[in-house]
């Protein structure tokens, strides 16, 4: 029915986003890799791609045929790795995606365990991508991506939940700055006096941000008001403004584990924190739990004995 080389071609070209960079990696010319392109859908009578400006997407017919791709090729693979001897690596391969609403030093302390953990004979092979919660969702219906970390619970029948872990928030303020301007602490911190009574202003989220409603929630309930002095769609630049005595703000405490056990930045409030953040781990209903997977989801489940 179908040239099997011309799913192999196609394969490659929307696993590496284009027929550049697929051309390369094949070592072929780009419009031979594009007259075989266009066999196979006019072979299948589909459209597979579609221009979006410079960029070539996936059309729903497309997305199909990659799901269904990637299923022959990685059997092709698991077939090769398992006529290796008993002696060889075996590879084991996860791509995990993270959503852009998470910080990144956090995600590279979570990875961090499955790197260092050694098994043998056993070659661990570890994607990670980030992207909006819409686009890993669809990353993971496609098999672009094996599992993904988000902020914001995932309602779908043809997903589930892995694991789940809740995070402690805290308001946080730079050692120094707190020092420097001699604020007294009560043993109990009043949140809304602490906020409202110092020199400092706000360091926040913007509001694109889950975790900026969360805050934005939080301030209604304490009725508290204060100017804002930064503010910025990625948390660890937020994390780094609040070390740098910016003003204050607040940060779920794993974020900022390793600034706080330095002394940089003082934890204001109750150790369960003021309310949870949340993180989930979404893997298709069909996922289990072996190899990296489940590395993963252990590493995930650890943040909260942190």
């Amino acid at each position: 029915m179908f040239n099997y080389n011309h799913l192999y071609y196609f394969y490659v070209t929307a696993k590496l986003g284009g027929v550049s960079n697929a051309a390369k990696y094949l070592n072929i010319s780009q419009p031979s890799l594009s007259a075989q392109l266009k066999v196979l859908e006019s072979t299948l009578d589909r459209k597979f791609f579609e221009k979006q400006g410079r960029r070539m997407q996936l059309t729903s017919d497309g997305q199909s045929a990659f799901a269904y791709c990637k299923k022959i090729f990685e059997v092709a693979d698991e077939l090769a790795a398992s006529l290796k001897s008993p002696t060889d690596l075996q590879n084991e391969k996860v791509h995990i995606g993270i959503s852009d609403q998470v910080e990144r030093p956090f995600i590279a302390d979570l990875i961090s365990p499955l790197l260092q953990d050694k098994r043998k004979n056993v070659q661990k092979i570890i994607h990670v991508s980030s992207a909006s919660d819409d686009d890993l969702l669809k990353k993971l219906r496609t098999r672009e991506i094996d599992i993904f970390l988000t902020n914001k619970p995932v309602y779908a029948e043809d997903v589930k939940e892995l694991a789940a872990v809740a995070m402690p928030v805290n308001l946080m303020i730079s050692t120094r700055l707190l020092k420097t301007t001699k604020f007294r602490l009560a043993r109990v911190i009043n949140p809304a006096e602490f906020i409202q009574g110092g020199p400092w202003g706000l360091v926040l989220p913007s509001g694109s941000l889950k975790l900026r409603h969360e805050i934005d929630q939080y301030f209604q309930e304490i009725k508290a008001r204060k100017r804002i002095v930064f503010e910025s769609d990625i948390v660890s630049v937020v994390g780094r403004a609040l070390m740098d005595g910016a003003g204050i703000g607040f940060l779920p405490t794993p974020y900022a584990l390793e600034e706080i056990k330095m002394g940089l930045l003082t934890v204001l409030g109750p150790k369960a924190g003021y309310w949870k953040h949340m993180l989930y781990l979404i893997g298709r209903n069909e996922t289990r739990y072996d190899g990296l997977i489940d590395e993963v989801r252990h590493s995930v489940k650890n943040i909260e004995k942190n």
